[in-house]
């Protein structure tokens, strides 16, 4: 298979000023996941998709490649990521007549993923013969809406309904998007990554941080520093 990684950085970020290419822990967040990408065998190449030539430039010098720049209106507060790889994917097909038989996405805003969930959740894929699969964390079983006027809904009303709670089918969530994976043909039919045959892969909650938000930013970099530390505690918890 030809596994093909894109990585979606364009500049503007609102929540956290030039979030994909501030320093987190050392170096430019985005650094991170390029190398990470860069160190999975399967994958054959590994592409940033930016609109800026300042995150361009950090992305070549950790070794990805910007075969062109990203159009703006495909980089504004409300373009949508899938638009960007549509664009991607028409743009190496047409100039270099490339097109991949898997994509796979990694957003620069998921530090705590490890090369080793990219590496299991690929396995995973292709074991199952999956057209799609994303990376999911269990959350709980009760779930509620809130309106404008704090007024809550409960969607799953099954749950109160259980005499026996544990019984209950395991519920999950986007883990903060860490991982994407799509069969190219599938994508371009759908234009969506939940698409065909979908299967998850399980990330620990915590590890399921999302950087939105400059207090999303700060726990991560601690997390992030004290990773290795809070694994091992966990494994050997009793």
């Amino acid at each position: 298979m030809e596994i093909l990684a894109i990585i979606p950085a364009r500049s503007g970020s609102k929540g956290i000023k030039n979030k994909n290419i501030r320093n987190f822990c050392g170096k430019p967040l985005i650094g991170y996941v390029i190398n990470q990408a860069l160190q999975i065998k399967k994958i054959n190449r590994v592409i940033v998709s930016t609109d800026d030539y300042k995150i361009a430039t950090v992305a070549k010098k950790y070794g990805a490649e910007i075969p062109f720049l990203r159009p703006k209106e495909l980089a504004l507060d409300n373009s949508k990521v899938v638009d960007a790889i549509l664009h991607l994917l028409k743009e190496l097909k047409n100039k270099e007549n490339y097109q991949p038989d898997v994509i796979i996405l990694l957003q620069t805003t998921s530090p705590m993923r490890t090369i080793n969930d990219i590496n299991k959740a690929l396995l995973l894929f292709t074991k199952s013969k999956a057209d799609s699969l994303v990376s999911v964390c269990q959350t709980e079983n009760l779930l509620l809406a809130k309106n404008s006027r704090n007024e809550l809904k409960i969607l799953n009303t099954l749950f109160l309904k259980s005499s026996n709670r544990q019984e209950l089918q395991h519920v999950y969530k986007l883990d903060g998007s860490m991982i994407y994976i799509v069969k190219t043909d599938k994508f371009l039919q759908s234009k969506t990554f939940f698409t065909g045959k979908l299967v998850g892969y399980e990330i620990p909650r915590w590890q399921a941080v999302d950087l939105d938000e400059s207090q999303d930013y700060v726990v991560a970099e601690i997390l992030y520093k004290n990773f290795k530390k809070i694994q091992d505690k966990i494994k050997k918890f009793k």
